[in-house]
Order: structure tokens, then sequence, then C-alpha cells
């Protein structure tokens, strides 16, 4: 194998375990994202945790299309989780703002 960095070349270091980490994580956060649905009112500050769950799955996607990672289904359920948590805070939020100021509670 050539090193760019060196010119010269280096001894092979054989297969690469699979780094399944992103599409793990993006389905932990998104569990996450559920959990703080059941919570009033705080999915008004949590919108972000979605987004992340969403951004390491699709991260974990693009490493298993490639063959980086083993774990597809893992970071699918974890992008669809975060986007299906993200849906239902905003439908949350919408509904919650066409109750009126008093009737949230």
């Amino acid at each position: 194998m050539y090193d760019p960095f060196t010119d010269s070349t280096r001894p092979d270091q054989g297969d690469l375990p699979p780094m399944n980490g992103m599409g793990t994580a993006s389905l932990v956060v998104a569990l996450a994202a559920f959990a703080f649905l059941w919570v009033p009112m705080l999915y008004l500050i949590t919108w972000p945790i979605p987004v992340i769950a969403m951004v390491l799955g699709a991260v974990g996607l693009n490493r298993a299309r490639t063959g980086l990672a083993t774990n597809r289904s893992t970071a699918a359920g974890g992008f669809f989780g975060g986007l299906g948590a993200l849906i239902v805070m905003v439908l949350a939020v919408m509904i919650s703002l066409s109750r009126g100021p008093l009737e949230i509670f």
C-alpha cells in the first residue's frame, strides 16, 4: 500500500473491523427523542435531538453503503426514528399553538 505523505510503501494492515458506532448512536438518540415526547412542553426545547439522530443515521447509512459498517438496519431505524420524532414534535407544537396560549396545560 502506498503512503502519499512519505512516498514509501507501508505494510498492509489487513481487514479493518466494521465501524458500527454511528448507526447505534443514531438509534439511541432517536429513542431518547421519543422519550422526551412524553414530557409536556419539553419538546419545545429538545427539537435538536431528533435532528442529531437523523444526521447520525445518515452518516451510518453512508458508511453501510460504502461497506465500512455492517449495521444498515440499525442506522436506518435511527434515521427514520429521528424523522418520526421530529414530525411528532412539529405536530405537537402546531396543536398546542392552535389551542391558544391559556389552554396549553
